[in-house]
């Protein structure tokens, strides 16, 4: 009887610190759950209907249910429901603190760190001072130079100083870059004050002058450290909005500016899943919004900035458009590699750059999208060809982001994106369509629009009366993708 008692009292002191144990892990599911809810709620995260609020549910009843089982007898006499009921509590603390640490935790860092969509404006842009090579000048703090400067320069006055600190310069305004490089060959100026984009769109266009250019030094210019421009505002997804996405033609630092290699605009439906894009040729020959008095190429409105890229769009298809996104080379090879690349179909077949890309469904890597979506040369219709292998590589995108698989990847890419690109996106569309899309699934319909013209030679604004290749707009293309915008935004 005694050895009974004994065994009895043992079992006791075992029962009651499994349950001890038990309830302090039950503890920390709860918290779990409660810190996942409230992070989620941080995120404009819905967890009013569809799988999240599944989830939520699903997640109270287990903590919950592992309560009830530690405090009743139940666990104290039956080892399975024990150990039933430690698999329950375990997997809950481990979901979420997966959940928390994992996925949401780093999101809010990524919009509260500041590298979410900085201001186009807000970073140093690089010059550079240019002589003729054989005119011997250098550069002191002594030495009077004459210089000459683009009048529609953004960042003119900043600019000015830089040079006033290498050297005693007076200025001239001039329109373009050809008007201020004739100006050093007929001694008219000494030196001139360029943006580095635009000295090495001209270094493209006019080789033979470059060639006759020293770079006497460069400097950074601008407002200096880049500024947030996307307030966490509370946005309304449940209408159509568009989306503008300039693809400048440079590496690196995001904040440069570069000519605009892509123009696309994106209209979303997040109501009725659907997504159209809408490429325009970088050659397009329009009116640049606010700059010069007769039109230049599409793609020199990049070096202007991506407000004046927006505009350009904007009175081109007589839209206002919501949102813009610039993104660079660095960006697009960055985010396709850190998602584990992604799957297109290419309609036609080609070489290019020591690279081939097979006709049919192909896998892409960062670099082979990269180059994939810059293909021009070799292509039957040249510009208008790479628009559209710029759509699909958007689409491979939008599908490998909306697919499950995503979130091995997420992470990571949520890491190597800080810093890669610019935005004025409010981050709240941003998580209400990642929460919409976890919690109601859906497959997007994705439909593609390009504008299309006749290949020409005109004289631009941006690089004088020297005539360029560009692309006459043609009329008819313009007022169908106009109709099409106007019935996609009425919900049609």
């Amino acid at each position: 009887m005694c050895a009974k008692y004994a065994e009895a009292t043992v079992n006791s002191g075992d029962n009651y610190f499994i349950r001890l144990i038990g309830l302090i892990i039950c503890i920390g599911a709860a918290v779990s759950v409660v810190v996942s809810i409230l992070f989620m709620l941080r995120l404009d995260f819905d967890l009013t209907s569809g799988n999240l609020l599944l989830f939520v549910v699903v997640d109270i009843a287990l903590v919950a249910l592992a309560f009830v089982l530690f405090l009743s007898d139940i666990c104290n006499h039956n080892n399975a429901m024990r150990f039933i009921s430690f698999i329950l509590v375990g997997l809950t603390l481990f979901v979420n603190m997966f959940l928390s640490s994992y996925l949401i935790s780093p999101a809010i860092d990524f919009i509260d760190g500041g590298t979410y969509g900085v201001k186009s404006t807000g970073g140093a842009i690089e010059y550079s001072i240019v002589a003729q090579r054989n005119a011997d000048i250098e550069l002191s703090a002594k030495r009077e130079v004459r210089a000459g400067i683009q009048s529609t320069d953004a960042f003119r006055n900043d600019a000015e100083k830089e040079t006033k600190k290498l050297a005693a310069a007076s200025f001239e305004e001039f329109e373009n870059i050809t008007e201020m490089i004739q100006a050093t060959e007929n001694d008219s100026v000494d030196i001139a004050v360029i943006q580095s984009a635009m000295l090495d769109a001209f270094a493209e266009y006019f080789p033979d002058s470059f060639d006759n250019l020293d770079v006497l030094a460069t400097f950074r210019a601008g407002t200096g450290k880049a500024k947030n421009t996307a307030p966490d505002v509370k946005v309304d997804i449940s209408k159509p909005f568009s989306v503008y996405v300039s693809g400048i033609d440079v590496e690196g630092d995001i904040s440069q500016t570069g000519r605009s290699d892509s123009n696309m605009l994106i209209l979303i439906d997040p109501e009725r899943y659907r997504m159209m894009l809408i490429n325009t040729p970088r050659d397009y020959y329009v009116k640049l919004h606010g700059i010069g008095v007769y039109p230049d190429k599409l793609t020199h409105a990049g070096i202007y900035g991506i407000d004046v890229c927006e505009q350009t769009i904007a009175d081109l298809y007589g839209i206002e458009i919501d949102y813009h996104v610039q993104i660079n080379f660095t960006t697009i090879t960055t985010f396709v590699q850190s998602m584990g690349g992604i799957v297109v179909y290419n309609p036609r077949a080609f070489t290019l750059w020591g690279q081939t890309y097979k006709e049919g469904r192909i896998y892409l890597n960062g670099d082979q999208a990269l180059l994939f979506a810059r293909a021009r040369k070799g292509l039957a219709n040249g510009d208008i060809d790479r628009g559209a292998n710029q759509q699909l590589v958007i689409e491979g995108i939008v599908d490998r982001v909306t697919s499950p698989e995503i979130v091995i990847h997420y992470k990571k890419l949520l890491d190597n994106l800080s810093g890669t690109f610019l935005s004025n996106i409010p981050p709240s569309v941003i998580t209400q369509l990642f929460s919409r899309q976890i919690s109601l699934g859906g497959d997007w319909t994705i439909e593609k629009l390009n504008a299309t013209g006749t290949p020409a030679r005109r004289p631009t604004y941006s690089m004088g009366s020297e005539e360029l290749s560009v692309i006459n707009p043609d009329l008819n293309s313009i007022s169908e993708i106009q109709t099409a915008i106007d019935d996609f935004m009425r919900g049609k």
